[in-house]
This record gives structure tokens, sequence and C-alpha cells, in this order.
């Protein structure tokens, strides 16, 4: 009689589990087995990719990093702030491709191009009209993966008055100078609260002069430079004879008071620090008095700002240069010269976005590329 209730034997079922846990088993296997196979280019387009974001588009963390001491640094970012990818800081920049403030190459490896695997890399970045191309890493192989980013590089802003015309000291601001004095002084002055608010576009951070750390960060911030030159136009010898410049002193103060500092060469780990040059040396001077021929250069360095106003964003910081004129003899001698300090509230010359001598921040064309391999 044939039977037709459909019902599967013993010896069926226990074969197809086992051939159905045989399969899945199997299937688990397969990928491993083309591990080998995969192409190594794929894979390491795809790093050099990942480090190029993260190098254009983050500030690194701290924020901060390029003024910090080198243990400080968790991750490289060159960006200006979160909130301008491809912008690029030329602080970080010129940290980061310092040879002396890294090892190379492990920490660029734990903090650039990240990952347990010990990749070889060459990073580079070549600035438009700039012949001289920045770079870290390796000669390149045959093979490598790779990835290339457009960027812009903000340019810091200076200020430079030019004393050879003497309409200079005169349109900076009523009485800036004095006829019959032999001690007189130069101020420029930052006003925090201006510089953070009323920057141009908008306030973007990109054309803005930030002098303060970001939020949540102790040091850091933008720096400045401030070229006096043509001095040896002035004085005029309105009394007669020959009369000798000496910058005697350098003096800072905010709100609260006067500010410690040092004199030395650029020194980007130590925020106290600023860098003095005298008639075009390119030597900074360290210690004062020092005669002054045709010009002074005082370079404020990034950290220095936001170090000196104490993270106060509604301080007024004053730069005020001493200069002591005196005859052939070294007898105090009165004479036409530059003096700023009748002008209030803390000098003639404000380093803000209106001055016609102050050349604002713009932001330069750059290429950024990654090879690792």
């Amino acid at each position: 009689m044939t039977d037709d209730a459909g019902n599967l034997s013993i010896d069926f079922l226990a074969g197809f589990t086992i051939f159905m846990i045989t399969l899945i088993y199997v299937a688990t296997l397969i990928p491993g087995l083309f591990v080998g196979l995969q192409s190594r280019t794929i894979d390491y387009d795809a790093v050099a990719y990942r480090t190029g974001v993260i190098l254009v588009e983050d500030p690194g963390m701290p924020l901060s990093w390029e003024s910090l001491p080198n243990y400080s640094t968790i991750r490289f970012g060159l960006a200006l702030s979160k909130n301008t990818p491809n912008i690029l800081s030329p602080t970080k920049i010129n940290r980061f491709f310092c040879s002396t403030d890294f090892v190379y190459p492990a920490d660029y490896q734990s903090w650039a191009v990240f990952g347990a695997y010990p990749y070889q890399f060459n990073i580079s970045l070549q600035m438009a009209g700039d012949n001289v191309t920045q770079s870290v890493g390796d000669p390149f192989p045959e093979g490598y993966g790779y990835s290339r980013r457009v960027v812009k590089i903000k340019e810091p802003s200076n200020a430079t008055l030019d004393f050879s015309n003497f309409q200079v000291i005169q349109s900076s601001a009523s009485s800036v100078y004095t006829q019959n004095a032999t001690s007189q002084s130069f101020s420029i002055y930052f006003n925090y609260t201006d510089l953070l608010n009323d920057g141009p576009d908008n306030n973007n951070p990109a054309y803005q002069i930030n002098p303060l750390a970001p939020a949540g960060e102790i040091i850091g911030g933008e720096g400045a430079l401030i070229n006096l030159t043509g001095l040896s136009k002035i004085p005029q010898n309105y009394y007669g004879g020959n009369t000798n410049v000496t910058l005697s002193s350098v003096s800072i103060y905010n709100l609260t008071g006067q500010v410690p500092f040092e004199l030395g060469p650029p020194n980007s780990t130590n925020p106290s620090q600023i860098s003095l040059y005298i008639n075009g040396n390119p030597t900074p001077v360290t210690t004062l008095p020092v005669n002054v021929f045709d010009s002074v250069s005082l370079f404020i360095p990034p950290g220095f700002l936001g170090f000196a106003g104490q993270g106060n964003s509604n301080t007024l910081l004053n730069i005020t240069m001493q200069f002591n004129l005196t005859d052939s003899n070294g007898n105090p001698q009165q004479d036409w010269y530059l003096n700023s300090t009748q002008v209030p509230p803390y000098g003639a010359f404000e380093y803000n976005y209106t001055n016609p001598n102050v050349t604002q921040p713009q932001l330069q064309n750059g290429v950024l590329e990654v090879a690792v391999w």
C-alpha cells in the first residue's frame, strides 16, 4: 500500500541538518580566504583620504596644540577651527612641518595617520606662488595610496608704519609727536572686544583677527607683527645737531596691570615670549637698551595675546616702546619724535580692522597631498 502521509525519514533529517551546519561554517570562512587577495592600493587610498580629511577639516586636539608642548598633542589637525574646514592655520602648518618639534615617524603615525599598522607616508603642502614645498615623510615608492586636497591658508595680519614720510605721524592722530621731549613713547593697543565682534564678512573666523585661544583652551590665539620703519628720517633735528635714539624699554599692560614677558627668538611653546628686531637685523635682541637707526619690528607670536589678556574678551592690551633721545655726547637731547601716549585711551595706534596701516588677514591658495604605503 502506498504511503502518502508526507513524513520525512529520520535519516533524511539528520543528513540535511549536517549539510546546513557545514554550509554555514564554510560560508563564514570564505571572506577570510580572500583577505590576502584584496587590493592594497584601494586600502592605502582609503588611509590617505582619511588622513587628508582629518588634517584639513579638523583643528586637532587640543584645539591649540600648536602653542603647547608636543607631549600635549593627541591629534594633528591643520584647520583654523571646527567651523572653517579646508581653511588652514599658518601656525599649525609651521609647527606640523617642524623637523625638530616632533619625533619622526612615530609622532606622525600616531597623531596624523593613526592605526596600529606602521604605515609609511609623505605629507606635503604647496602654497600658490611659493616655490618651496613643505613636507614630512619618506621618498615615494612605486605604488602608494594618494589623496590631494585644495585648501586655503589664512595669512596673518601685520601693522607697518613708515615714518620716512612725516605725515604718517601726523595722520595717525592729533598731537602724536612732541617737539621738545628727551624721552618719548610709541604705543599700540588691542581692543579685544572690537577684534572679536567687529570682524569682516559677518565676523567670519577666516578673516578675523583673533587674539584669544579657542573656547575651553588656556593658551592660543593669533599673533601680530608691528613694524616701525623709516625711523632714520626722524628726529627732525629741530634744535640742531645730531640726535641718537635708544629704545630703552618695552612695557605691556592689560586692564589688571603690567604683563610679564621675555625677549628672545620665536618660540612656539613659550606664551610669555616676544621677539624684537632692530634695524633689520635677523637676530632678535634679548636685552635693552639698544640703539635704533632705522627700524623696530615687534613680533608677537601666536598664544601671547591670549596669555597677556588672561582669556578675557573684554580686555584692552597696551604695548608701549620707550625711546630716549641723546646728543653725540650722550646728553639728553630735545627733538621732534613720535609720541603716541597723548592720545586716549591707550595710544595713537589701534590694531584693528579699519586702520589703513594694518594689513588684514587674507586667504592664500594651497594644495595638500598625502601619500601612504
